[in-house]
């Protein structure tokens, strides 16, 4: 996670419910890339994290040596399926291996992990709709929308999420702090 004085000043923004927010599809922002890691049990303990699909933990499992496919971070994951984690995303800061049970969501173009952030909590409002018994494909999250706040012009507002996520973070710090501080 970032450093205070990495997120620079609070932004008064509008309030969640002051934007006007529509369904976007979530292969319309990434490419999915499906893991690889199918037997886990027999990868040897290394220091690449290994991503399951976890509710929890932001999915991590482990950390193995010499995985089939190493992915690079700066992404998203959704869990496919698994133990109740089914429709959960996170965001992923680092290269990992990812089980077979999980995608990776790529950028199909340069954004903040503060706008990855508030787009994986986006994406886990949807957690509830999946399970073992629908179960999210490759052919069925690239139908995948989302809703996401928009601009005037309808496009995704990349700038105010990520505004909005690192005001959040501000003021966890600044909560923080002040408890630091009694």
């Amino acid at each position: 996670m970032p450093m205070l004085s990495e997120l620079g000043d609070y932004v008064e923004i509008p309030a969640l419910d002051e934007k006007e927010w529509k369904p976007i599809f979530i292969s319309s922002m990434f490419e999915l890339v499906r893991g690889r890691e199918n037997n886990m049990a027999m990868l040897e303990d290394g220091d690449i994290p290994l991503i399951s699909a976890k509710a929890n933990n932001n999915g991590l499992k482990g950390f193995v040596h010499s995985p089939k496919k190493v992915i690079a971070g700066q992404c998203i994951t959704l869990n496919n399926d698994g133990d109740g984690g089914a429709g959960f995303a996170y965001y992923q800061p680092a290269n990992m291996a990812l089980d077979t049970h999980v995608t990776a969501l790529m950028p199909r173009f340069d954004m903040s992990m503060f706008t990855m952030l508030f787009i994986a909590e986006c994406i886990s409002g949807l957690h509830g709709f999946f399970g073992h018994g629908l179960s999210i494909s490759n052919p069925r999250a690239k139908r995948i929308r989302i809703m996401l706040p928009v601009t005037d012009s309808g496009e995704p507002d990349y700038e105010y999420m990520e505004q909005y996520a690192k005001n959040m973070m501000l003021r966890k710090y600044q909560q923080y702090l002040t408890f630091l501080q009694q």
